[in-house]
């Protein structure tokens, strides 16, 4: 049962951006509901109103949703959009204005209309959320302030005040469900505002300014518990050159693979970073000097025994220098161990590349 629900909530999405995704899943959700509610309507007509003529028209018009789903399966997404709403517009119209009288209350569904279209349309389609908008409240209107003397259905108070309640509880459904898709949707922007914030678009690691906030508390906590902290500063080795001979599409594939191999490091709370073009920082709690060189050491293998081809399937070779310090008397912050690391980082490359070198060796 579940699988067929979000197998129609798939409908339409393939291939399209993610950005565009959420908004076709939502119309086809709300489309399944309104579809629901209808048949619901329809069952009442027949064996509760015995109506048969209401339930034929109503049946009619629900025929305009499935029309949607065909659409969103066209990827005719605007369409179906605009679709669903102007069938809605008709559906309240003829059913508070034709069949029955505005004791129904079926005019307080345009309410949600403005909800509706301000979920699914783009924020560059103002000028459809307004028309609809402004439509569905112009209909409401004439709804309250116009009387249908003659109505198709003439229904008893207690059989109106029925259908009246039935109009509000949908309603606050469809509020609370409005209010839930508008808070998922905030928060998922929130989620990649932070992400956009604190990732290497490139590489998918953290970047610099996530690089400094995260390390800068973890030493501040290893420096008060008097623990050791080692940093870890790697450079790509003739990196520029690896750019102009093989392309800068190879020099992304160096970073990218390069950035795994830190991602893959198993050690606990770690923070890893691209902080400049080809350098990475590690910081490593509850790590001492000779610990980290070891890690650093092992890293660097792992690097220079990446596979990376260029465009004529030729293996570009890759490696890395990498200068280490340690926070040694608990009181460093995290620029006093960088540039300790960056002192020890020109050593390595001095001494031939492709090294891991330890600052207090060469302070």
């Amino acid at each position: 049962m579940f699988s067929r629900f979000y197998s129609i909530m798939d409908v339409g999405i393939q291939a399209e951006p993610p950005g565009k995704v959420e908004k076709i899943r939502m119309l086809n959700v709300l489309n399944l509901l309104t579809l629901l509610i209808s048949f619901v309507y329809t069952a009442n007509y027949i064996f509760v109103l015995k109506e048969d003529c209401a339930a034929l028209y109503n049946v009619m018009l629900t025929g305009g949703y499935v029309f949607v789903f065909l659409l969103s399966y066209w990827r005719c997404h605007k369409i179906a959009k605009i679709t669903y709403f102007s069938f809605i517009l008709l559906h309240l119209f003829l059913f508070t204005n034709l069949f029955f009288t505005k004791e129904s209350g079926f005019h307080f569904y345009y309410f949600l209309v403005p909800m509706g279209v301000l979920l699914l349309f783009e924020l560059k389609e103002i000028f459809l959320k307004m028309i609809f908008s402004v439509a569905a409240a112009l209909l409401f209107l004439y709804s309250e302030n116009t009387l249908n003397p003659e109505p198709l259905i003439i229904l008893n108070s207690a059989t109106n005040h029925i259908l009246y309640q039935s109009v509000f509880l949908v309603n606050m459904f469809a509020i609370v469900l409005a209010l839930t898709l508008f808070s998922k949707q905030i928060e998922k922007h929130e989620l990649e505002l932070v992400k956009q914030a604190t990732t290497d678009i490139l590489t998918g690691i953290k970047n610099r300014r996530c690089f400094f906030e995260e390390g800068e508390q973890l030493l501040i906590e290893a420096n008060k518990a008097k623990q050791s902290a080692t940093l870890l500063l790697l450079d790509l080795d003739f990196f520029k050159s690896i750019n102009d001979k093989y392309g800068h599409s190879v020099g992304d594939d160096c970073l990218v693979q390069v950035a795994g191999v830190l991602l893959g490091l198993n050690f606990k709370n770690k923070v890893c970073a691209r902080i400049g073009g080809e350098e990475f920082a590690l910081l490593l709690p509850h790590c001492g000097p000779q610990r980290g060189i070891l890690i650093a050491d092992k890293i660097r293998v792992k690097i220079e025994r990446l596979v990376i081809m260029n465009k004529n399937a030729n293996v570009v070779k890759c490696t890395t220098s990498i200068g280490v310090s340690y926070n040694m008397t608990n009181q460093e912050n995290l620029r006093a161990l960088l540039e300790k690391s960056d002192i020890a980082l020109y050593e390595a490359k001095d001494n031939g590349r492709n090294r891991v070198a330890l600052y207090p060796e060469h302070g």
